[in-house]
């Protein structure tokens, strides 16, 4: 990719590549967006970066947490579907 550092640096939603909403268990939900840099005034920035970040939080959280899902904010797609910590398959859901 070749993009332009934005004037003032990255900003967290409006230049993040994913988002990963959790439904805990306490009722909670909570939606949370990639940092996709390793500081704000990264030159480039890497959804590999993001995602290995999320799949920190999502360890973290584990059994906290019902359900997990992480999109791709360009294309809406799911990109990964976590129940209390564990993968699973976006070919079995329902719908």
């Amino acid at each position: 990719m070749n993009e332009q550092l934005p004037k003032g640096g990255w900003k967290l939603g409006k230049d993040s590549f994913s988002k990963m909403i959790c439904w805990f268990k306490d009722g909670n939900i909570r939606t949370m967006f990639s940092i996709d840099w390793r500081h704000r005034y990264s030159k480039r920035r890497d959804r590999a970066i993001g995602l290995e970040r999320f799949s920190k939080k999502i360890a973290e959280y584990g059994s906290k947490a019902d359900t997990i899902e992480v999109y791709d904010k360009a294309t809406g797609n799911k990109i990964g579907k976590y129940y209390e910590g564990v993968e699973l398959s976006l070919d079995d859901e329902d719908g």
